[in-house]
């Protein structure tokens, strides 16, 4: 959203605020915003939605991706998703985000994105690589902006753990090598994405490979290294409905009905905070090949599908 024109943003917030939701999670891109050199500062488009947002009263989640050209890892220097070779260099610019948005309110900050899988942490998974980067940003957050919440960058889903137990990508057992590489004190909330399986039911099947269900799991492994007292966020969650043929794709009204059961279930749950539906909108592409496109709760012609009433419907009564 944060690049699209005023109009089309200002639809997008409005639909979004319309189901009574309080948060928005916002990429922050330091390829973006630090794309040219460790001097170059360039804020203007997130300001604008900084402000959109607080017209709105609605809570920002800032998620701090991916690496400009200049600060990459030799290794993989050709992707933004590749680390950063100093990880301070990640830290310093987390640190400025926090200083210059806590005035305007936005406090909660989400470091890095899905870091357990290659696509998204271009080096390999490393869970002792990411808490590298983990602590030196939490340190630098927190210098700026004392009543910062950080929250360690949201895990995706991946594998069966009853097929293969010691999988590294598996949300369960990176957060596990998150606190044997340190990360505990160096974060204040757990981040992980918890979708469903597709295309069965989001409480269906077994823990080994569900996602959602995993977030007990999650829990029990915070409440063994001393964290019970800390919340879990989801902060991706829903389900494609995607052109027909893509392999993922649901009916929009089992769409609506994924959302309404994720947020009943995590609900219930007594050591979640918010859960993070993606997303408000469709993409322009609608690609086979990208299930992400197909996310929204509107169509790319901004018609809305049953999602945005069925979630107005659970968080409204």
């Amino acid at each position: 959203m944060v690049w699209e024109n005023d109009a089309a943003l200002a639809r997008d917030l409005d639909a979004a605020r319309s189901t009574g939701a309080k948060w928005v999670r916002v990429e922050v891109n330091w390829n973006a915003i630090q794309s040219g050199g460790p001097n170059w500062w360039r804020w203007d488009y997130l300001d604008r939605m900084v402000s959109q947002l607080n017209a709105r009263g609605m809570k920002i989640l800032g998620t701090l991706t991916y690496t400009p050209g200049w600060a990459r890892r030799s290794s993989c220097a050709g992707s933004m998703y590749c680390p950063p070779a100093n990880p301070a260099d990640y830290a310093n610019f987390a640190r400025n985000a926090a200083a210059r948005y806590a005035r305007f309110g936005v406090h909660d900050w989400e470091i890095w994105n899905e870091p357990n899988l290659p696509a998204w942490w271009a080096s390999g998974t490393n869970a002792a690589d990411y808490v590298a980067l983990l602590k030196p940003a939490y340190v630098a957050i927190k210098s700026s902006d004392p009543y910062a919440t950080v929250v360690t960058g949201g895990v995706a889903p991946h594998g069966d753990l009853g097929a293969t137990p010691w999988d590294p990508q598996s949300p369960v057992n990176y957060v596990k090598a998150m606190y044997a590489a340190g990360a505990h004190g160096y974060f204040d909330v757990l981040g992980t994405h918890p979708y469903p399986p597709l295309p069965h039911d989001p409480l269906s099947g077994k823990i080994d490979w569900n996602a959602l269900l995993q977030t007990t799991w999650l829990h029990s492994i915070m409440s063994s290294n001393g964290d019970g007292n800390k919340q879990i966020w989801g902060t991706e969650y829903g389900a494609p409905t995607g052109p027909a043929g893509y392999t993922f794709t649901v009916a929009p009204n089992t769409q609506a009905q994924y959302i309404v059961t994720g947020l009943r279930y995590w609900s219930s749950l007594p050591y979640t905070g918010p859960l993070f539906i993606d997303n408000v909108r469709d993409a322009p592409t609608q690609r086979y090949d990208d299930w992400h496109d197909n996310m929204g709760m509107l169509y790319q012609n901004f018609v809305p599908k049953p999602a945005l009433g069925a979630m107005s419907s659970v968080i409204q009564h």
